[in-house]
């Protein structure tokens, strides 16, 4: 496990005993044995009001402290399921310093046999220890868990959402204080609006007290079993305002959404909003077949790196997320990948990073085994995200705001589509509104030969093409000039040659299929997604971006109905799913998908801000 904070420790369990699993290292137990299922809907559920308090919402947000074994969240959604709001939206939000194994938590819901259908559900989606924001949607039931897997009081400064009901879960007080610290009790504070509700096991005096200088108004509540007394409070101080900053979240924009572009960015978006019941459509001038999203084969790898800061939890949440998404799709094939090192240098890079990672990655002498890893058939895999989301084939020449929404314009100046909020998701065709972007053009190709047993990468890559033959991939080339059709096969021979001699051996002269495509990239080798900043963001942003002033930050940004999702270079298909589920929930004001810190690091506004600070 990772010694450098990139994976959360395991709780180390105790099953002997019959009241459940014990945490040695708090001295506490996780759930009774004997009527766990029960108290959890005694305390939470009906100390939060609850299904009273969510009746006419739309949407309706739990917060936890103390994942656990998942119990709340599975007594919750059994609550939702029988008493739901119809077209209402749950979801919950919920911190957990040692996470569970997906094993563990298996044994543990052997306890609720009620609620078999539920937990393997809820299994079946099952983080990894990394830390960090994982989101699993439950989209049937329209049930959202996101899980923050850090330290309590570092977890909730990187949650942005507002809370209408929290769960305080957590080991005992005398036996985890930090849990129920006042830094802990005030960050519950500034996410809760006027009303929220607070149910907890404890009724400890620090915790009252705590509770109350955060701005809650508690009460003592008849307790549940052999427990005489729990708590309940109420906020009843201000909702906190959403935080102003040159890289803040995407504001909430209601209506109809137009998506610019068919590949893997577009079709995440699709389904993202399909799964809301929100109305979307995609315009793209070729299809979901073309761009760079059309090649026939692809590698799903995660992006490594030695650290653990917030860009690459945010990255490998999204590679965690676009498994899941992906899992059980046709064109997914997920039987691991081999990343070879490139050179020395490179080898012992990746035996460090091979001893910071989780047990799904081994060193095995040759290179960095990755069991989870996939080879994938985009196109095959974009034509499922986009289902019957409606397609428009057009060329957008330009977008035209209006009044109250946008319009998408041919190059004659015809009307394509109204809407009342526009996406650019169409890849290097966004710098066209997004000037920050880069081309990177590539090959593949298809040559005869027997593929390799498993799937390799170096950088470029070699692994069993459809229909038969080797795949080959890819070049690099800035700029949006890929050259002729075939032109890249000797060097992609010869890269072979030297990493997999033996392959390279066994190929056979013909050319079966060759395959371009432009990739969209930025300097930070990170996506983009939020509103497009424009002029607007200049004009608020320019006189603080000069440090001479006081720093007295600009009020909220006026209404943006411009957006863009786009920057993945060659990794669209392991970041755009949760970009887009972020960018998505965004809109619609819920919950963020994404820890504060990750979100900022690929806010689409972070390199306008980047350019005002480099003009003085």
């Amino acid at each position: 496990m990772s010694a450098d904070g990139l994976y959360c420790q395991p709780p180390q369990l105790d099953w002997s005993q019959d009241s459940g699993p014990r945490a040695p290292d708090y001295g506490d137990i996780y759930f009774s044995a004997e009527d766990g299922l029960e108290e959890s809907r005694a305390v939470f559920l009906q100390g939060c009001d609850l299904p009273r308090d969510w009746q006419g919402r739309s949407q309706y947000a739990v917060g936890e402290l103390g994942f656990g074994t998942g119990l709340n969240a599975l007594a919750l959604w059994d609550l939702w399921r029988r008493e739901g709001p119809a077209a209402g939206w749950l979801h919950f939000v919920s911190i957990e310093k040692h996470p569970l194994s997906r094993a563990d938590a298996a044994r543990a819901f052997e306890a609720w046999p009620s609620l078999a259908g539920l937990s393997a559900q809820l299994l079946a989606q099952w983080p990894s220890a990394l830390k960090g924001a994982h989101r699993l949607i439950f989209p049937d039931d329209r049930f959202t868990i996101t899980v923050f897997q850090d330290e309590a009081e570092r977890a909730l400064g990187e949650i942005e959402a507002g809370i209408d009901a929290w769960f305080l879960d957590g080991f005992a007080p005398d036996r985890n204080g930090a849990m129920w610290s006042q830094a802990v009790l005030d960050g519950i504070g500034k996410l809760s609006r006027r009303g929220t509700r607070v149910a907890t096991f404890t009724v400890a005096g620090a915790v009252r007290r705590g509770l109350q200088q955060a701005g809650f108004a508690v009460e003592k509540r008849p307790g549940f079993g052999r427990k005489r007394e729990r708590l309940e409070a109420i906020y009843a101080g201000a909702a906190t305002p959403p935080a102003i900053s040159p890289v803040e979240r995407t504001r909430p924009c209601s209506g109809r959404v137009a998506i610019i572009g068919a590949g893997i960015a577009g079709a995440s978006l699709a389904l993202a909003f399909r799964r809301r019941g929100r109305e979307a459509l995609v315009i793209d001038a070729i299809g979901p077949s073309g761009g760079a999203s059309g090649a026939p084969v692809g590698l799903l790898t995660p992006r490594l790196e030695r650290t653990g800061r917030p860009h690459v939890r945010a990255t490998l949440a999204a590679y965690e997320f676009a498994r899941r998404t992906y899992q059980g799709l046709d064109g997914f094939h997920p039987d691991g990948v081999l990343r070879l090192p490139r050179d020395e240098a490179d080898r012992e890079r990746l035996q460090l990073i091979a001893s910071r990672l989780d047990d799904d990655h081994v060193w095995d002498g040759e290179g960095l085994w990755q069991p989870l890893a996939a080879r994938i058939e985009p196109r095959r895999l974009v034509a499922q995200l986009l289902a019957d989301t409606p397609l428009i084939i057009a060329q957008v020449a330009r977008v035209e705001e209006r009044e109250n929404g946008v319009c998408l314009l041919d190059a004659d100046g015809r009307e394509i589509v109204a809407a009342d909020l526009v996406i650019h998701a169409n890849g290097w065709g966004a710098s066209a509104v997004f000037d920050v972007l880069d081309a990177n053009a590539g090959q593949l190709a298809v040559i005869e030969g027997v593929p390799p047993v498993r799937p390799v990468v170096w950088g470029g890559y070699a692994c069993a093409a459809p229909g038969g033959g080797v795949m080959l991939g890819t070049t690099h080339v800035r700029g949006t000039d890929p050259g002729a059709a075939g032109s890249a096969v000797p060097d992609l021979r010869a890269e072979l040659a030297v990493h997999q001699p033996d392959l390279a051996a066994r190929l056979g002269d013909e050319v079966l299929q060759t395959w371009s495509g432009i990739r969209a990239v930025t300097a930070d080798q990170l996506p983009v997604t939020g509103p497009l900043p424009g002029g607007a963001f200049n004009d608020r942003w320019l006189q603080y971006s000069t440090g001479r002033l006081p720093r007295i930050k600009p009020g909220p940004p006026g209404p943006c109905r411009q957006f863009i999702l786009s920057g993945f270079g060659s990794r669209g298909f392991a970041h755009a799913p949760l970009l887009a589920e972020a960018l998505a929930g965004d809109l619609g004001g819920e919950p963020g998908a994404l820890e504060r810190s990750g979100r900022e690091c690929l806010q689409s506004t972070r390199f306008a801000w980047r350019r005002l600070k480099r003009s003085h």
